[in-house]
């Protein structure tokens, strides 16, 4: 079962079973909040074990609400909620808050914003590219 939690551990998470996917974004919230893999996970198969996140909602770049939570006292986002319909029954774990890391040496089988993906980053090999409207590019 993985486990994760914020840099300062007040705020611990769990999950069973596997990710839908795995993903990077290139989108400006992602870019500020940090570019790694983003992992979608069922709202069902995951919890906070401890601690209670702080949550700053925003409208994502097609209008909807998407809400952070993250850590009040140390500030690491640590998963996403709301933003795309489709995606409502899902929550967006941060890859990099878990505690096993080696999760992070399997590329991402997406890439979203893929027209703001800075230019010294290469396209992942055989990742699904996606622009900014949610649409196949190559």
């Amino acid at each position: 079962m993985p486990t994760g939690s914020c840099l300062c551990g007040d705020i611990k998470i769990v999950y069973t079973g596997n990710p839908q996917y795995t993903a990077v974004c290139y989108c400006h919230d992602d870019r500020k909040i940090n570019n790694f893999q983003v992992f979608q996970i069922p709202k069902a198969n995951f919890a906070v074990s401890q601690g209670e996140p702080k949550v700053y909602t925003k409208k994502s770049d097609h209008g909807n609400d998407i809400h952070n939570h993250f850590c009040g006292a140390c500030g690491t986002t640590l998963f996403r909620t709301g933003g795309e319909p489709r995606m409502k029954d899902n929550v967006g774990l941060r890859a990099g808050v878990l505690d096993d890391q080696s999760i992070l040496d399997i590329p991402p089988k997406v890439e979203v914003y893929v027209e703001r993906r800075p230019p010294w980053i290469k396209q992942i090999e055989g990742a699904i590219q996606l622009n900014g409207k949610y649409k196949i590019v190559s």
